[in-house]
């Protein structure tokens, strides 16, 4: 059975990789002796600074408080409150 060497998850056979730590399997149960390798994490495109998407962002952000604060008017006009 293949197990991850960082996780020491046991995997069904078939699978290569750990889904969790994103590292090659083993074929045996870690003994705690194994090398393991250091993965380079790529930086996400969606965590970089971007001016325009953070202007769209705040423009929704602002659409959804004026329609909420509209609905609750309108809920509270509908009770007679």
């Amino acid at each position: 059975m293949p197990w991850c060497p960082k996780c020491r998850a046991e995997y069904r056979e078939g699978f290569t990789t750990c889904n969790t730590c994103h590292i090659p399997l083993i074929d045996h149960e870690p003994d705690g002796t194994e090398q393991i390798p250091e993965i380079e994490q790529p930086e996400e495109k969606w965590l970089r600074d971007d001016p325009k998407r953070e202007r769209i962002l705040r423009i929704v952000r602002t659409l959804a408080v004026v329609v909420l604060a509209l609905l609750a008017a309108l809920l509270l006009e509908n009770m007679g409150i």
